[in-house]
């Protein structure tokens, strides 16, 4: 179960670490290869009608999951367990998520999807930036890899030629990556001592309700078409994809895996996110074949990830972290 209980973080700090990393690598794997649904469903559907139904489909398949099952002590869980401070830390939660995902959703309209996957990578910079005017703490190894990451970022997704210059959809798509620190950072904050699955079920809710308001948007702004029976038809696979996986699973995974890692080192993990949306693209379009500079920023991610310093934090600073579900 994607819950956490007091035991486990604290029988072995090695364990719990592997624990946190193989959480958030999956959640990496998921939203990489939940890449193609998501692009593909843009033809139909707006950026807000999109992010409205698959957070809603995620908040749905998180409720049935959480009611349905109990706490290993013969307790069910009941809609008791959404107390106030369960949906004030979920709404907060997913304040920012709503943001963060449909500034992304907006500047890839237009945004070449290699040069916005770069630009949104630039979190792994801004998590613990952001932290030093928290008061976190960051080991020199994490800046370090930051900094290859980044690297290995542009020879992976920017095409030699496009420059540096940002227009409006790429700053907008910047804009979601600073959105996407902070996601992390409350995400740190908030997650320790609430049951993965119920926090990223109130999340979900929030995100769902707050894109609804803005679905006018698509259409005034945008000039996509009111989402009706015809869109559904035409995306139902790419929301139920997006909905339960991307959602459902991957996002509550990252809740479950920041409770044994700091957001820096969670940041770096969660990068390789656009490592396996490059392979999967490869994997399903031949024609999408890797080249020697995007096989190099592969490996450069990947060797910064490692040179982090996994498995990350120390005995002490495990136990200040509190486990309670």
């Amino acid at each position: 179960m994607l819950y956490l209980t007091k035991k486990s973080p604290r029988e072995s700090d090695g364990r719990a670490r592997l624990t946190g990393i193989f959480m958030l690598v999956s959640a990496a794997f998921i939203w990489g290869t939940s890449m193609v649904s998501q692009s593909g469903a843009m033809s139909s559907a707006g950026p807000f009608t999109f992010t409205a139904m698959r957070a809603a489909v995620g908040a749905v398949s998180l409720f049935i999951f959480y009611i349905f099952t109990g706490d290993g002590k013969q307790r069910k869980h009941s809609l008791r367990d959404f107390t106030p401070a369960v949906i004030k830390s979920g709404a907060v939660c997913g304040t920012v998520l709503f943001f963060s995902i449909n500034l992304q959703q907006i500047g890839l309209v237009h945004a070449s999807p290699g040069k916005a996957s770069f630009i949104t990578s630039l979190y792994i910079i801004f998590v613990p930036v952001i932290g030093v005017f928290l008061g976190r703490r960051t080991r020199n190894a994490v800046w370090v890899s930051a900094g290859i990451s980044i690297i290995g970022f542009y020879l992976l997704n920017v095409t030699p030629g496009e420059g540096f210059g940002l227009t409006v959809w790429e700053l907008l798509v910047l804009l979601c990556a600073v959105g996407f620190s902070f996601h992390i950072l409350t995400v740190e904050s908030f997650g320790a001592k609430i049951n993965s699955a119920l926090l990223s079920c109130v999340q979900f809710i929030t995100v769902s309700l707050l894109s609804f308001c803005f679905v006018f948007v698509d259409i005034k702004v945008l000039g996509y078409t009111f989402p009706g029976l015809s869109v559904l038809r035409n995306i139902w696979f790419n929301l139920l994809y997006a909905g339960l996986f991307s959602c459902g699973i991957a996002f509550t995974l990252q809740i479950a895996g920041q409770k044994y890692l700091p957001a820096s080192s969670a940041a770096l993990i969660l990068s390789l996110e656009s490592v396996f949306a490059a392979s999967s693209a490869w994997l399903f379009s031949p024609k999408n074949a890797l080249g020697g500079l995007q096989l190099v920023g592969c490996a450069l991610i990947f060797a910064a990830v490692c040179l982090s310093g996994l498995p990350l934090g120390s005995s002490a600073s495990l136990k200040k972290r509190s486990f309670d579900p």
